[in-house]
Parts: structure tokens; sequence; C-alpha cells
């Protein structure tokens, strides 16, 4: 009775919402997530189960599911779907979900009149109503100017990431327009400095604005630190940074197989790379930008349903695709960047033309 009392509550506050996300996550978040929002009492606690009929990308594990089967879970769909089952281990999950829920600090003046605590971290788990409230104001903003996000330093990394200039971390283009070899290469700046943190090449003390790898400085000149971006208000994670970062590449690669965010061909039978030693997975028509789509087309696209059917009728598919990726990890010592790079680049991010430019594709 109380939970449905808290839905009824939660639709009247703020209706029905869908967001730029790809592929869903768990509502309910993982055990460390749940812990850590125990400490803020009942009220955050009631939060957490208002975000069971919150938002469309915190409607089904999907990612997890994903990443646990790249992690060697074989049982059905379903069965995959815990984000706290063992075989990906929390950390990997965490970096899974970095990428729709980064953790952020508002400042006095950013809150207004939001429900919002600006002393601690905003999450979706942590602070469900202040995000939603926060997020449809982004969303609002972008409603009236398609642009508002992508000027550099304005918005929060969730704002950013989801309406702004970091929506490659989605695999998807900042506005319509942008061509394909601009998304790619802002896609394979991020895997080369998620890389560089896996590698141990950037610590939690690096500063981001001292990353030198092409484009970095138009995104990332704040002065936070490898630190604050993935693990502000999560302390846990960060002796397993490298796992963090892994689990953000492994977001990143499987939003790329998602219809909402790409537009890719079937794979060609026999068609290989590296040396015939890798599949070439379907080719790249176009990147998808999210101001003009229609948001509950892009909703079903995002489903549990719909990544269940790419796996089925895909071969190679998005797990495949990790599961490759792993290779690249589970070695002596993790596989150089430029050998990361020339799978991404020649087998899995393959564009049929460079200069063609991102729209709403059928998501109209």
């Amino acid at each position: 009775m109380i939970k449905k009392t808290i839905a009824v509550v939660f639709l009247i506050l703020f209706g029905s919402i869908d967001m730029a996300s790809a592929f869903q996550l768990s509502p309910l978040g993982t055990e460390a997530e749940r812990r850590f929002a125990k400490r803020w009492g009942v009220a955050i606690r009631a939060e957490m189960a208002i975000s069971r009929v919150a938002t469309h990308n915190f409607s089904e594990p999907v990612h997890e599911t994903l990443t646990q089967r790249i992690f060697g879970c074989d049982g059905d769909w379903v069965d995959c779907a815990d984000p706290d089952l063992e075989y990906a281990g929390p950390y990997v999950i965490a970096g899974v979900r970095w990428n729709d829920d980064p953790a952020f600090m508002l400042s006095s003046g950013e809150a207004g009149n939001l429900p919002c605590k600006i002393q601690y971290t905003v999450s979706f788990i942590t602070q469900t109503s202040c995000w939603i409230r926060l997020f449809r104001d982004a969303e609002a903003k972008t409603r009236t100017n398609p642009e508002y996000f992508l000027s550099p330093g304005v918005g929060t990394y969730m704002t950013r990431s989801h309406f702004g200039d970091l929506q490659f971390l989605h695999a998807m283009a900042s506005k319509d327009g942008e061509t394909a070899s601009q998304t790619k290469e802002r896609i394979l700046m991020w895997a080369e400095f998620v890389w560089g943190i896996v590698e141990g090449k950037y610590k939690l003390n690096t500063n981001l604005r001292d990353i030198q790898i092409p484009g970095w400085q138009n995104h990332f000149a704040n002065g936070h630190t490898v630190q604050e971006l993935f693990t502000m208000g999560r302390p846990w994670l960060r002796p397993h940074i490298k796992e963090v970062a892994f689990g953000s590449m492994l977001h990143l690669i499987q939003d790329s197989f998602a219809q909402g965010h790409v537009d890719r061909r079937e794979p060609t039978l026999g068609q290989v790379c590296l040396n015939g030693t890798a599949p070439v997975y379907g080719h790249i028509r176009e990147f998808h930008s999210y101001s003009t789509q229609d948001h509950e087309k892009h909703k079903m696209a995002d489903s549990s349903e719909a990544a269940h059917q790419h796996v089925q009728l895909h071969d190679p598919d998005a797990i495949n695709a990790g599961k490759r990726l792993r290779e690249y990890l589970d070695q002596s010592q993790p596989a150089p960047w430029s050998d990361v790079h020339q799978f991404l680049s020649e087998c899995l991010l393959v564009v049929d033309d460079d200069n063609h430019q991102a729209s709403a594709g059928d998501f109209h």
C-alpha cells in the first residue's frame, strides 16, 4: 500500500518522463548503492521505491544483463539481470551504471527551490526527486534551445551526457548535423581515456585538464581529477578505479548497438578484420542525435525486449563485442591502447560515410 501511494505521489509530482539513455538500468541500483542510500533515512528509501515507476532509463536492468553475460552468465536472459551477481562484480557494474548516473555536486545557486541536499552528491539512487527535477529542468531548456548544454562548462555531467556535449558517452552525436567522423572521434577519445585508466597511465589524482588527448580539452577543463569524475561521494569505488573505467567503456560499446542511438547494417557473414582474427560488426550508417527524436520511440528501442531481440538476431552482437574487449583486459597486463584502438576503429565502429550527418533517424 505504501509503495502504491508513493507511485501515485510520483505521478502527480513528476508525470511521465522519457530520457536520452540507451539500454536501460536497474531502478534499484546495486547493493553498495542501496547500503549508502540507507544512511540518508526513510525519505531516501522511499525515493528508491518511487524509482520503480520513475524513468525510462531506470526501468529495466538491460545494461546489467548484457554485462553479466559478457562476464560468463549463461542462464536465461532474466537469470542474468541481477546487478549483484558475482560474474561482473560490483565495480564493473558501477562503471556500467556511471555513464547514465554520474554523481555530482550542486552549488548553492543551482538547486533553487528543488528538493536537493546540496551538501551531498546527487545521483538517481540517493537523491531521486532532485535528480528527476534537475533532468526535467534540463529537458525544458533544451526544448527551447537544443544547444543549451553544448557550451563548455554548462550543466552537470548528468545533463551534459544526456543533452549536451558529452552524449558520446552513449555513442550519440551531440546535435543534428554532426558528422559521423566527429562522433566517432569523440567516442574513441573517451575510450582512449578510460583505457588509459585501465592501463594505469591515469591515476586517481590525475587532473583531467592535464590529459593530452586530441579534443579532450573541449570537454574536460573544469579542474576535476579522475577520482572526482568517477567516484565523487563513492569512496568504496576508488581502490577499483580500473574496473569502474572498464565498465564505462562497456556501457559505451553496448550503447552503440541500441537502435535509438546508432543505425547499423546487418553484420556481413565472413567479413573480418585484424588479419582475420576478429569479425567486423555491422557497419554504421548514422550516429543519431536525441534533440529531435520522439522520446517514446527512443524508449521502446532501449527496452529489455529490444536488447534481447538484438542478441538473438545478430552475430556478432553487443555481448560478443564486450567479450572481445575482455580479451584485451584479461592478460598478464592490459593490451596497449593501440591494439584496442585498432579493434574499435576497424572492427566495431566502421562508418559507411564519414561525412554523413547525425539526425533523429527513424525516431522523429
